[in-house]
């Protein structure tokens, strides 16, 4: 049985406004040590640790904060028209998934909205995931784009399978994309020469042309169902 993927339990703590007040300054701090050199993962838990966040917190500071200043600005939407898209394929669908199912999304300082669901290895299909798909096609069609290509991690179980469901749903919503499982996924994108389609700030600072497909659609399309915690603002 399908189930959605939204709030987890430890969640509440996102509601309660002390928290948030002190997780935002957790996001200010570390953005500050990243941008003066600082290697993440120890900031990260230098912060982590002097604020005493708990692990979904800890998850959403390192989602939130941003170091690369150099990377480009996202590409405009209307300037989307006729180009082509590589699309991190588990990234943009959880995100949507996420936003779809009442889960948290966290507005990072880049303007980039990220899920905390913390997925590694090991997809399920959720009661979200064919809408998600909708979303995004519609989209794509909205924009203009030629094509899009679809990249799940090979070794991710069900990869196949979701890969198979976006390819039926392509034919189905006559929409101009398709999905493929390959390996080494994240090394394809940042040697994509299209604009690439992701939330993923390594894949981000690595020089690539992008675009925040699940962002725009979270701004644009979608109803008032997706929880947005929002970290956007510091002041370093």
């Amino acid at each position: 049985m399908l189930k959605h993927r939204g709030l987890a339990p430890e969640d509440k703590i996102f509601f309660e406004a002390g928290r948030l007040e002190k997780l935002r300054q957790a996001v200010n701090d570390l953005t500050y040590l990243l941008r003066r050199g600082y290697a993440q993962k120890a900031a990260a838990e230098l912060v982590g640790n002097h604020y005493q966040l708990m692990a979904r917190e800890r998850l959403a500071l390192i989602h939130a904060a941003w170091e690369c200043e150099s990377r480009r600005s996202p590409i405009r939407p209307e300037d989307l028209q006729g180009r082509k898209l590589c699309i991190d394929g588990f990234n943009v669908l959880i995100t949507l998934e996420t936003a779809l199912g009442g889960g948290i999304l966290i507005h990072a300082i880049d303007g980039c909205y990220r899920d905390i669901a913390n997925v590694h290895g090991n997809y399920t299909f959720r009661i979200e995931t064919e809408e998600a798909v909708t979303l995004a096609a519609k989209a794509i069609k909205t924009l203009g784009v030629e094509m899009a290509t679809w990249y799940f991690d090979r070794p991710v179980s069900n990869s196949g399978c979701v890969t198979t469901l976006i390819n039926e749903m392509a034919q189905r919503l006559q929409a101009p994309m398709h999905a493929e499982t390959a390996d080494k996924v994240d090394a394809r994108l940042k040697a994509c020469t299209n604009v690439v389609v992701t939330a993923d700030a390594a894949i981000l600072d690595s020089g690539v042309e992008w675009f925040d497909l699940a962002g725009w659609i979270i701004e644009h399309r979608m109803t008032s169902k997706a929880v947005i915690i929002d970290l956007s603002k510091q002041s370093i």
